[in-house]
């Protein structure tokens, strides 16, 4: 029995490295570095924006761009609304069962 293959095997050629290169573009690198140095940005979007160019990270556009417009990391979130819901919901559910 013999085979027909009509389709000849490609050769492959290994990668050198497997690793993603992300390239920054001088513009984007120039934009960063001012976002670091510019002591009116908060000091956490200072410090993403620093960490994100050491690594390359792929969204350090939209991060400049974030912490040059002057957006809040996290809005200050207020807990105290949460828990007196919390407590009303458990008050009216003891009430419930002692009035058994």
């Amino acid at each position: 029995m013999s085979t027909h293959v009509s389709a000849t095997a490609l050769e492959e050629t290994p990668h050198e490295t497997e690793r993603i290169q992300i390239t920054i573009s001088d513009a984007l690198r120039r934009r960063a570095q001012a976002v670091i140095n510019d002591r009116s940005i908060d000091p956490q979007w200072r410090s993403i924006i620093r960490y994100a160019l050491e690594i390359n990270d792929p969204l350090l556009p939209d991060l400049v761009r974030r912490a040059d417009a002057g957006e809040k990391i996290i809005d200050t979130t207020d807990f105290s609304e949460t828990s007196k819901a919390t407590t009303t919901i458990r008050t009216k559910k003891r009430s419930k069962h002692w009035q058994k």
